[in-house]
């Protein structure tokens, strides 16, 4: 068992090195391309961009405040969130729907649309079951570029207002959000999606296919699959639906944005969104390079590189306790699995570990890794059951999501969240030196102090509201899919995902239900929208102030005492608000 856990620990090591590489040049781009710098992308996309922003009314020189700035990310989000209603409740007549699907219930379409417009991505039902092509196109796929935009533009706003020497202007939204989809995440999709049709992911408007089964099996009274020839079949299936569709456009750009959600609702583990290893490689990898990548835009942007490395530092390793803890959990499996010996999960012309809920294809590791990857970046898709996952890896994927969007987090929302916690962090060492907090040779006040901590702690407090909602109510408890312990894990879960804008799920819990989809719409909303208004507002606050020559014996934010203090302050402010619900679920089931 220890060389299979070796192994994995490697490949994946290797990876978040690889990732890391990559990131470092990626966010030179980036910084240029949100800042307009002359490029060989910008000749070409250039007129593109200008025709865009005449549509909209937007100049490149007409920098906003954060208020105007607010507004307009509150506005795209809002209008993009009921014009996606709208696709989903009249598919039924729109176009591009060859299996004649209706629309949705108005609860669901009203959940759907608040998790795709808030980069969430939660989907109460299976899409390849549900929606049509026009709404997976035109309605998912268009939010899955819109929505990180968003977030991406918000963070460079931030980072604006950081370096500002007293201007006060943030940027342009408009402009910000239109370079961010142009150069940023359109060229990065292209190039997954046309990976992924070559490596054998549908690309077609032609209507599903039926396809005769190489084997028949059996389904029994329950529902349940068994063997053809077997007493307790009622029924013999011969032959299978395969769903087809523009799926490779979708899968591309739902792993690069932070998105999550799947065109299937097998997700990732669905062969058809993940067909060979090289796929599972690259969208798992994708999953994290964009949160990464504006670490590294950070130093960049606020002049002090010192402080990207600090910040990458203090996320790759958050990273890497997290994936030894989930995956030494998943090899190990747990002694229930085990049963005292009698079940064998050695790696002997098997997979390794803890096979619940995993594809065969994929194995234990690399399933691991992912669900670290997908919990830790507010992500959400999943190549395996994050319900078959050990009691002890469920710990790790809630106190990734309920740390806030730090270890990576979405698309720009991460790294404003990290911020956050970084002048947190600022105001806390300051008042242990007894010297007046600063960062980045600004003064840090009680607004800027207030913006912060709100910016930190509403995420774990819109979780934790849910949760209670869930868990009291009685129409919305009975969709926990399990009593005791494990039912209030599958709402806890439910609640953690919505509200860190993860969008992932235990598979017990049942989703598209009435007061769920409203409970989990509305939390989805505010775990979005109140975070990045207080970003926005901050980021406004601090450019107005004018930056100070650094006083003899200032509190250095870039060395590794402060990293120490950041993860600190990370996983007692993050982590610990979650420690009572945690016993009573993952923890709880762990110990029994």
């Amino acid at each position: 068992m220890s060389d299979e856990l070796g192994a994995a620990l490697f490949e994946a090591a290797a990876l978040i090195a690889l990732l890391v590489a990559v990131a470092l040049p990626l966010s030179s781009y980036v910084v240029a391309a949100m800042e307009g710098a002359p490029s060989m992308a910008r000749k070409v996309m250039g007129p593109l961009e200008r025709g865009c922003a005449r549509i909209v009314g937007a100049r490149p020189d007409d920098s906003m405040g954060w208020k105007r700035y607010l507004v307009g990310a509150v506005a795209l989000t809002v209008v993009g969130m009921a014009v996606l209603f709208a696709i989903l409740i009249a598919q039924g007549v729109l176009p591009a729907n060859p299996e004649s699907f209706p629309g949705l219930p108005a609860d669901t379409a009203f959940n759907m649309a608040a998790s795709f417009a808030t980069n969430t991505d939660w989907q109460a039902v299976a899409g390849e079951a549900r929606l049509s092509y026009f709404s997976q196109a035109v309605g998912l796929a268009v939010q899955n570029f819109l929505s990180p935009a968003i977030g991406i533009a918000v963070a460079f706003a931030l980072m604006r207002g950081l370096r500002s020497a007293g201007a006060g202007g943030l940027g342009n939204f408009w402009i910000d959000v239109i370079r961010a989809v142009l150069y940023v995440l359109l060229p990065l999709a292209l190039v997954g999606a046309l990976i992924g049709v070559a490596q054998g992911t549908p690309q077609t408007l032609q209507p599903y296919e039926t396809v005769q089964l190489l084997e028949p099996v059996g389904v029994d009274a329950e529902g349940n699959v068994v063997e053809a020839d077997s007493p307790e079949a009622v029924q013999q299936v011969t032959q299978a639906v395969v769903p087809l569709g523009p799926q490779a456009s979708q899968v591309a750009i739902k792993q690069l944005g932070t998105n999550g959600g799947g065109f299937n609702g097998a997700n990732s583990a669905s062969a058809l969104e993940n067909p060979t290893p090289l796929t599972n490689l690259l969208q798992c990898g994708a999953i994290m390079l964009l949160p990464l990548t504006l670490i590294f835009c950070f130093g960049r942007m606020v002049g002090d590189r010192r402080q990207g490395r600090m910040l990458m530092a203090v996320v790759i390793a958050m990273l890497a306790v997290a994936v030894a803890v989930c995956m030494a959990a998943e090899y190990a499996a747990t002694p229930q699995l085990l049963d005292d010996g009698a079940v064998y999960v050695g790696g002997v012309e098997q997979s390794a570990g803890n096979m619940e809920g995993k594809e065969c294809r994929i194995g234990t590791g690399e399933t691991a890794l992912w669900s670290v990857f997908t919990t830790a970046a507010a992500h959400g898709s999943s190549n395996g059951s994050m319900a078959g996952l050990t009691p002890l890896s469920q710990v790790v994927a809630l106190v990734l999501m309920g740390l806030g969007e730090v270890v990576g987090g979405g698309a720009g929302t991460g790294l404003s969240s990290l911020v956050g916690f970084v002048i947190l962090t600022v105001f806390i060492a300051s008042l242990m030196v007894g010297r007046a907090p600063e960062y980045l040779g600004k003064k840090i006040g009680p607004a800027e102090m207030r913006l912060a901590v709100i910016m930190v702690m509403a995420p774990a407090l819109v979780m934790l509201a849910a949760a209670a909602v869930l868990a009291l109510v009685p129409a919305a408890s009975a969709s926990a899919g399990g009593d005791g312990a494990q039912g209030f894990t599958n709402m806890l879960y439910a609640a953690v995902s919505a509200g860190a804008n993860n969008g992932s799920a235990l598979g017990g819990f049942e989703a598209d239900a009435p007061w769920p989809n409203l409970v989990l719409g509305l939390e989805m909303l505010l775990g979005r929208l109140v975070p990045i208004g207080c970003a926005v507002a901050l980021a406004g606050r601090m450019a107005v102030l004018k930056p100070s020559a650094a006083q003899v014996g200032a509190l250095s934010a870039s060395g590794p005492l402060f990293a120490v203090l950041l993860v600190a302050v990370v996983l007692l402010v993050g982590a610990l608000s979650l420690v009572p619900a945690l016993a009573l679920g993952p923890i709880a089931l762990a110990t029994a």
